[in-house]
């Protein structure tokens, strides 16, 4: 474990339930108190002050990288030249250009990449995937999507110029690719920063997508004072209503109801299920479908949507790569 901050706890508490699958090696954090958190709380024997010292004086297969995306580059360098597979938080960047870079270093180095995109399984968008792709809706005519909140981050997050959507558009961008299957081809993207919020980033953004024919709406607030979260799919024959914890579709049969095993509770696991991706790949030598090139999708709409913003104008992809 790359890092023991608080989204650490996430992993830890996922990794442990799986002893027939994963030990927990070691840790490494600079703050003195958090690698006696990790000692004390999950009983990780051995600890060091930094990457460098961990690789050298410990013997693990797979790191998992928890710092923030400032810091991240050098240390996926030096995991890398190491011979270590890595699983990264997101986003795996801050930047396309960034992400792009890792994903070089760790293909040069030969060496598996994934990152955490656990959205997938712990908000529905692995069920949804699922319904759309038995074609329970029929052709899917649009999409959605509102995540509203109000959230006062603390810490780093609150000193980068990316915030709403680094925090949080880009479990959505990434949960849209998964479910519709498709990459997008066309964003258009308005930001704006509430004084109620205290971080030097947006608070707010309106974004509109397109993926192939298939229009995607998507309102991020960490600025509201109403909280709502919830995707709506219209379909030809059907309309899917989900969040984290239930799907329901509705069609001319009445009403069918699913449950997500991995909402509340069960997001650890499925911060495991993108861990596993990995070591399955390290044990069959395929890709994990959550690796380090999938990823690039998900940046470059990132990166789109705040072009856009940027801009004042519209922002095209090809193959959801930049144009």
């Amino acid at each position: 474990m790359v890092g023991c901050g608080g989204v650490s706890a996430m992993h830890f508490d996922g990794y442990q339930v799986h002893p027939e699958r994963i030990r927990i090696a070691a840790a490494c954090d600079p703050r003195p108190e958090r690698r006696e958190w990790a000692q004390q709380t999950y009983g990780v024997e051995q600890v060091y002050a930094s990457l460098e010292e961990m690789i050298d004086g410990s013997e693990w297969t797979a790191a998992v990288l928890c710092t923030p995306t400032n810091v991240r580059q050098d240390m996926v360098r030096t995991l890398a030249a190491a011979g270590k597979h890595i699983l990264v938080e997101k986003p795996l960047s801050d930047t396309f250009t960034e992400a792009s870079l890792i994903v070089d270093v760790c293909a040069d180095a030969g060496v598996h990449l994934a990152v955490n995109q656990n959205f997938r399984d712990h908000y529905a968008f692995d069920i949804a995937r699922r319904l759309i792709s038995d074609g329970r809706v029929g052709e899917v005519h649009g999409v959605v999507h509102t995540n509203l909140m109000f959230r006062q981050d603390r810490g780093w997050r609150t000193q980068i110029q990316r915030h709403a959507m680094s925090v949080m558009g880009v479990h959505w961008f990434d949960g849209f690719r998964h479910m519709l299957g498709r990459e997008a081809a066309w964003v258009w993207c308005r930001t704006s920063s509430s004084p109620e919020v205290d971080c030097a980033g947006e608070t707010d953004a309106f974004t509109q997508l397109l993926f192939d024919h298939i229009p995607v709406s998507y309102v991020q607030s960490f600025s509201s004072r109403l909280r709502r979260t919830d995707t709506v799919v219209l379909g030809q024959l059907g309309t899917l209503e989900f969040g984290y914890d239930t799907v329901s579709l509705r069609d001319k049969d009445g009403s069918t109801e699913w449950e997500n095993p991995y909402a509340g509770r069960g997001k650890p696991e499925s911060t495991y299920l993108s861990l596993n991706r990995l070591l399955d790949a390290l044990d069959d030598g395929g890709e994990p479908s959550n690796s380090g090139k999938d990823n690039l999708r998900t940046i470059a709409l990132l990166d789109a949507a705040y072009e856009s913003a940027r801009a004042g104008d519209p922002v095209t992809l090809t193959g959801g790569l930049p144009t």
